[in-house]
């Protein structure tokens, strides 16, 4: 018997070499039926890390600084909180019942944004997507 009889491995028949290129074929199916799961999960959680990541960012608390603010040169917007009776008369769609109506809610506790005036059933949302453009609501940090 020679060396080189020895170092080779021993010969597979046909049978067995047809048998294990199926299996490498099947295994190759496989990986390919798979791959665009694994895409679509890879495109879920990316998609999900950006949402995670607007969350943080919208988590940051409002600071409104005075430059912000409507100054005199600029045509102001009516503030719910301050302005008086006769002043939110004059916004569309609003009398003078509605206008005494926000007063007095507002005497009881300040409205923290203009969607509280319709949460608090003075408005209806249609009211106030009419004078949204013209009113608005100043929050101080006190």
């Amino acid at each position: 018997m020679s060396i080189w009889s020895e170092i080779r491995p021993p010969r597979r028949d046909a049978a067995e070499s047809r048998v294990s290129g199926l299996r490498a074929m099947w295994s190759l199916r496989r990986a390919i039926a798979f791959a665009p799961l694994g895409l679509a999960m890879i495109a879920a959680l990316m998609g999900l890390a950006a949402i995670a990541h607007q969350q943080s960012q919208a988590n940051q608390p409002l600071i409104v600084e005075s430059v912000d603010l409507p100054t005199g040169s600029e045509p102001s917007l009516i503030d719910l909180n301050t302005a008086t009776v006769a002043e939110l008369a004059t916004l569309p769609g609003i009398g003078e019942t509605r206008a005494k109506a926000i007063v007095v809610s507002r005497e009881q506790s300040r409205f923290t944004s203009l969607a509280d005036v319709v949460d608090r059933g003075i408005l209806r949302p249609t009211q106030l997507a009419a004078i949204a453009e013209q009113a608005a609501v100043y929050v101080t940090l006190d």
